[in-house]
């Protein structure tokens, strides 16, 4: 039962590049590196000016609605990490990177790989997840009698 639950967490982690692409209609979901150290993403590494302040704000790991209150707030309270005035959700908008100084493009803004869904799927928990069910089935269906080897 443990790693039935354990393979449900893993499927049910949020893609918050995509969150945030969604909840405030851009053209491309954003890069991890706007939040995290790198674009590989992963915990402990939210050390960006913009990801910190998330953070502040309530944003907690595996919850999307966390993310969305977060934004929010930085709409609500204009902020900007950049320190230069550029309003993060404007500078996201523009497709520029909010914690990037006003003016300059943070690079192409779309995740290649890490904490987005454009990268190579972990496809290791549905595979063991499908597997644990299938053989499941197969153990009630044989004690049931209704499965050809029984």
């Amino acid at each position: 039962m443990q790693s039935i639950l354990i393979a449900i967490a893993l499927l049910a982690t949020p893609d918050f590049p995509a969150a945030i692409q969604r909840d405030l209609n851009l053209g491309s979901p954003p890069r991890c590196s706007v939040c995290h150290a790198t674009d590989s993403g992963g915990a402990g590494t939210v050390v960006q000016p913009f990801g910190t302040y998330l953070l502040s704000r309530g944003l907690r790991a595996f919850d999307e609605s966390s993310l969305q209150n977060a934004l929010l707030a930085a709409a609500g309270e204009n902020h900007s990490s950049n320190a230069q005035g550029v309003l993060d959700i404007d500078a996201l908008k523009g497709g520029l990177n909010p914690n990037a100084p006003s003016g300059s493009v943070g690079g192409d803004l779309t995740p290649a790989y890490g904490c987005s869904s454009s990268g190579p799927a972990n496809v290791l928990p549905v595979l063991g997840l499908a597997i644990l069910l299938c053989a499941r089935r197969r153990a009630r269906e044989i004690a049931d009698g209704r499965h050809p080897d029984s």
